[in-house]
């Protein structure tokens, strides 16, 4: 299982985007089996919050789940409306050895909830791709769009994730301020093109925060 409430941070057009678009937007997560280093099949199980801007000021959040390899599955505003400012407190479980799994989000400003439930994700006469919980993951992301064009970052200022933990069947949790070297990864975007770093991530605790930041770094030969 893991949990984290989503603070909607305020969005405006970046300053020096990676590159000029109709639309800035980032994907705001929490997710199971992102990160796996063996070649056993997996799948990656996420919810959480698109977020987009557009040139003349107008915003959207809107709730999603997806089971990687399967596409997104968007949360329509009259199930659950978001905005920004609201707190989205969003749950992953999963069962059956990671062949089941449930999300919950809930505007907590609103008290409403959003309840979901699913096999895992699998291709036509291929494997099925399982999220056993190996991992766990609090990501602002470049995702892309279902035409395969990835998303160029709004500026989101600082995006909170509150009160995040990971708990195993047995009831033991960790914090994502308690892993070391070996157990936790910190990640950042950076384009080579515009030899520009994108993001900068803190954790404390149980709170990950992510800023959004345009630090031209002409050194960097690689992402």
């Amino acid at each position: 299982m893991a949990e984290a409430t989503l603070v909607m941070p305020h969005l405006s057009i970046p300053k020096k985007p990676h590159k000029e678009v109709d639309e800035y937007t980032a994907s705001f997560w929490i997710g199971l089996d992102g990160v796996l280093s063996s070649d056993i099949v997996r799948g990656l199980w996420q919810a959480g919050v698109i977020m987009s801007v557009w040139p003349n000021g107008t915003t959207k959040y809107t709730g999603f789940h997806e089971w990687i390899p399967d596409d997104p599955i968007d949360v329509s505003s009259s199930k659950l409306a978001i905005s920004e400012g609201d707190h989205i407190h969003v749950v992953l479980k999963t069962t059956n050895n990671g062949y089941h799994g449930s999300t919950t989000l809930t505007n907590l400003n609103t008290s409403r909830t959003y309840t979901h439930s699913q096999n895992a994700a699998n291709l036509w006469r291929g494997p099925t791709f399982p999220a056993q919980g190996a991992t766990a993951e609090w990501i602002v992301e470049a995702g892309t769009y279902l035409n395969t064009t990835q998303y160029v970052f709004p500026n989101w200022g600082t995006a909170s994730f509150l009160n995040a933990r990971a708990c195993n069947e047995k009831g033991k949790c960790s914090l994502p301020g308690d892993g070391n070297k070996k157990q936790g990864e910190m990640t950042a975007v950076f384009w080579n093109d515009t030899k520009t770093l994108y993001t900068k991530s803190y954790i404390t605790g149980d709170r990950v925060s992510v800023e959004y930041i345009e630090k031209h770094q002409p050194s960097v030969a690689n992402a």
